[in-house]
């Protein structure tokens, strides 16, 4: 267990036990070496064991764990800034496609989800209503997903969802929930009332299989959704149906 500098207490903490210790020693080292002495002659040497470190471990150790505090505060930040979307707050792309790659393993599904005239929102309610619109896409997954998939930020009003180690059958469910979530929870933003819905092209990962192949199954699945109405989720197989009807 490492112990991480990142609050006002930490750096008190740290600053006690360093100064506790730093004083521990010389002491532990006077007592050792005066040990034969009658005490009178030792109640000097032990205060200026004690004392030195006292005035100059504690200015110093706090001086240098703020210093400490303050680089780990910035380190997360940058870390958070990389790894994640500043507006919906979901891993972005970059990072999606790491975690996505080394979370492969056995059977697993990905969806693009991609927003349902996204273009109309921001040209008829303005830019900040449509990033509204895309925070509460990002919570509807956030929601939906639990601890069953990773959730990205392609671009734009595009969405990726990863699910390992999941059935087709749940994928489907998980999928079906996230429509049915949009099209219950409309967004607000002041006197505005807007329901979003997506659509999803869902596919089945193989780790064998490069990103890309997969991601373009899986855009394939996603043209037919929008080509069949949208608001709806397509899968493979029913893709593979939806080309026999045609």
């Amino acid at each position: 267990m490492t112990f991480k500098i990142v609050t006002r207490r930490d750096v008190w903490l740290g600053s006690a036990a360093i100064t506790l210790l730093s004083i521990a020693v010389p002491l532990i080292i006077v007592a050792l070496a005066m040990y034969p002495l009658p005490l009178q002659f030792k109640i000097i040497p032990f205060f200026i064991a004690g004392g030195i470190p006292l005035f100059i471990a504690m200015p110093i150790s706090l001086f240098c764990l703020n210093m400490l505090k303050t680089m780990n505060l910035t380190v997360d930040a940058v870390n958070n800034l990389v790894r994640y979307d500043a507006l919906t707050n979901v891993l972005c792309r970059s990072h999606f496609y790491q975690v996505w790659r080394e979370s492969r393993r056995g059977q697993g599904f990905l969806a693009i989800v991609d927003a349902d005239h996204f273009k109309s929102i921001n040209d008829t309610y303005g830019h900040d209503v449509g990033d509204e619109a895309l925070r509460h896409i990002a919570n509807a997954m956030t929601q939906t997903m639990g601890s069953h998939g990773m959730i990205g930020r392609l671009g734009g009003e595009e969405f990726c969802i990863f699910m390992p180690d999941v059935a087709r059958a749940q994928a489907e469910l998980l999928m079906a929930q996230l429509g049915t979530w949009l099209r219950n929870k409309p967004f607000r933003m002041g006197d505005i009332e807007r329901t979003v819905t997506v659509s999803i092209g869902l596919t089945e990962d193989s780790s064998a299989e490069p990103l890309g192949s997969v991601i373009r199954r899986a855009d394939q699945c996603l043209y037919a959704a929008k080509q069949n109405g949208r608001d709806r989720c397509v899968s493979e197989i029913q893709l593979e149906s939806l080309k026999k009807a045609a």
